[in-house]
């Protein structure tokens, strides 16, 4: 599928699922619920608050004007103690 910058593209598309001819606008079929690979790829990325530019939702700073994404806390590390810490006592 080409971008068309005007707007124009995409009237109408058919399911791939279902066969279902639709609006080229719909994220989903209203029949089956495909999801359609365009509004995947829209659901993977994040606008920059700084510039509006659309960025990968895994992108650590904006690549059009540099701001940098704070970072989410979900998956980090625990903060404390790791264990005790000195030199290993030798095996004997």
């Amino acid at each position: 599928m080409c971008f068309n910058p005007s707007g124009t593209d995409n009237i109408n598309k058919e399911c791939p699922k279902c066969g279902l001819n639709q609006d080229g606008t719909n994220e989903t079929c209203p029949q089956c619920g495909y999801l359609f690979p365009e509004a995947a790829a829209r659901r993977r990325t994040r606008e920059c608050p700084e510039c509006g530019a659309e960025q990968p939702i895994t992108a650590r700073r904006c690549e059009k004007c540099g701001f940098v994404f704070p970072r989410t806390s979900s998956g980090s590390a625990p903060k404390g103690p790791k264990g005790p810490k000195g030199p290993k006592s030798p095996a004997g």
